[in-house]
């Protein structure tokens, strides 16, 4: 597939975990990715060469302003940064969800680039390393989960992050053209707690909308998605065993349009439960990662990729959960 550099994520660091997208190495490696005390928030990671980079909103926010949050209670701040260290330049965006009476509950969802050997006004993708974050202390692995002896339980949320679609011959004059867009649609998943399976589908409720919301650092203002391609489309994500410590894992998702012809789909899907309980004693979100490319009959050729949150129902309507665990729960 023909993407452009800004998609060829490098790796993903999920929920205290990460990925690394590469065909030598598909590995998943666990780690912490961000600190908040209620009023500063540190981003981190670790490079690929081993290394540690960081941001802060103390000292490295170039943009910061208010934003919704789907999380019962709390409040959400969104930051884009800018760090130059060295020979290498650190951009990158994150959106922070937090409750105000008690900081130690918070969500961190962020996207970031390494700029190898560039600093600006000059920063190309051609050498760099980039990343996709979701994070916070309920979502660590290392936390003891509490599950449910079985039952199943629903949980809806949103997706989002980045779509590029080329044109094949169907398209007339535009074939060989293409659009990179940012993407948003309703994420639904059925967790079955007996057989600690978890299935879903990205876009079955509702359509994919595409719109500049978050990284129109990375995007700039061209290849946008005026027609709304990708509005029809569908991420059915095939089912995958929710391991002990929380995490799942599953290598194969199936990219549907009513009236495209998708001939082939390579992707997966990843993430954790939460290790709080909502008041039916299941855990309250499920959080992580997508990433869906397909191939179509006239050759045309698409990628969605992003990461999504769901709540449980009885917590999306009552907003009530209980402690993390080890915290008087």
């Amino acid at each position: 597939m023909k993407f452009l550099p800004v998609l060829l994520l490098a790796a993903l660091v999920l929920a205290a975990c990460s990925r690394v997208l590469q065909p030598e190495d598909d590995s998943i490696r666990f780690e912490r990715n961000s600190e908040f005390d209620g009023r500063e928030l540190r981003f981190f990671l670790t490079l690929e060469d081993g290394s540690e980079a960081s941001v802060s909103t103390s000292e490295d926010v170039i943009e910061a302003f208010r934003a919704p949050t789907p999380m019962p209670g709390h409040r959400a701040h969104a930051f884009t940064f800018l760090k130059v260290e060295g020979d290498d330049t650190s951009v990158s965006h994150a959106l922070l969800s937090w409750d105000p009476d008690n900081p130690s509950d918070y969500l961190a969802f962020g996207w970031w680039t390494q700029f190898l050997d560039q600093h600006p006004p000059r920063l190309s993708f051609a050498e760099t390393e980039q990343y996709a974050i979701v994070d916070g202390p309920e979502l660590d692995h290392e936390v003891p989960r509490r599950w449910p002896v079985g039952g199943t339980a629903e949980y809806v949320g949103q997706a989002g992050g980045l779509y590029r679609y080329d044109f094949g011959s169907g398209w007339g004059e535009d074939e060989g053209g293409f659009v990179i867009e940012e993407y948003e649609g309703v994420l639904t998943l059925t967790a079955d707690f007996a057989d600690r399976s978890l299935k879903g589908c990205i876009g079955c409720v509702g359509d994919l909308d595409t719109r500049r919301a978050h990284f129109g650092v990375f995007l700039g203002e061209g290849l946008r998605d005026a027609q709304g391609l990708a509005r029809d489309y569908e991420i059915h994500l095939a089912t995958a065993i929710m391991r002990e410590d929380g995490t799942f894992e599953r290598d194969r998702v199936t990219v549907r349009h009513p009236e495209r012809t998708v001939t082939r789909t390579e992707g997966g899907w990843a993430g954790t439960f939460s290790a709080r309980q909502d008041t039916d004693g299941n855990p309250r979100l499920v959080a992580g990662f997508s990433d869906a490319g397909f191939t179509e009959s006239d050759g045309s050729e698409g990628v969605l990729y992003g990461t999504f949150l769901g709540l449980s129902v009885p917590f999306r309507e009552t907003g009530v959960s209980g402690p993390m665990p080890g915290d008087g729960g």
